[in-house]
């Protein structure tokens, strides 16, 4: 099990460059490593994803932006239209973060009618496309991960994900532990933040993680590659 999850390493991670100061050399930057080490997708903002897919023509790596980034805060409708803009420039994979403040004042019917219209509104661009429900596992609480975990499966999503980068610290073990749990196979899991090694990105995929976030994809990768040719070489 250990050799085919190094050997399929870097299709776990969703190369992620959002932040205030990326430049476009950096995107591209990251466009070329994706398709070199073949992950999973590269993650911007959306001002960036016309530059991401001019980068990523011809490859297999798919574009991820986002919806409600990072807060969670705008109205629905301004979600909407930002999914629906992100539909339009051919992003595949779309993060939004759901409600928080409503989340944590209980009314879950507002945040999972919040999250189906964002889900509803990607899907109707074809039933491949991608939602993850970021629920900021380091403000909610392991005790309140179950009930995110709900509101993400009720509303149709595809992934419920630990972090944005922005909600106070990134992936913690027993989240993704919790988020597994929680799921029983109705919505895959995703960890992101803080995932800084081979032996950390091992521990989230043992815990139940199919995707991870972040930015040390490539160490990562070539840890894994190392390991490999140390201990499965022929």
């Amino acid at each position: 099990m250990k050799k085919e999850i190094l050997q399929n390493m870097a299709s776990y991670f969703d190369h992620s460059i959002v932040k205030a100061d990326a430049t476009k050399k950096e995107i591209i930057q990251f466009c070329e490593e994706a398709k070199k080490y073949g992950f999973a997708t590269v993650a911007i903002d959306t001002s960036y994803v016309d530059l991401v897919r001019e980068n990523l023509k011809g490859s297999n790596v798919k574009i991820c932006s986002n919806s409600g980034y990072p807060l969670g805060a705008n109205t629905t409708d301004v979600k909407v239209y930002e999914t629906r803009r992100c539909a339009e420039m051919g992003v595949d994979e779309l993060d939004t973060v759901m409600n928080i403040g409503y989340f944590m004042d209980g009314d879950y019917d507002y945040v999972i009618a919040d999250l189906k219209a964002i889900v509803d509104e990607f899907k109707s661009h074809g039933e491949d496309k991608v939602v993850k429900v970021i629920i900021e596992t380091a403000i909610i609480g392991n005790e309140r991960i179950k009930q995110a975990v709900e509101c993400a499966v009720a509303a149709g999503a595809d992934f419920v994900k630990t972090s944005s980068g922005y909600g106070g610290g990134g992936a913690k073990l027993e989240d993704v532990i919790a988020m597994t749990k929680a799921a029983d196979g109705r919505i895959q899991v995703k960890a992101s933040g803080g995932i800084r090694t081979l032996e950390d990105a091992y521990k989230y995929i043992d815990a139940g993680a199919v995707r991870l976030g972040g930015t040390g994809g490539v160490r990562i990768t070539e840890a894994a590659n190392t390991e490999l040719e140390r201990n499965y070489s022929v």
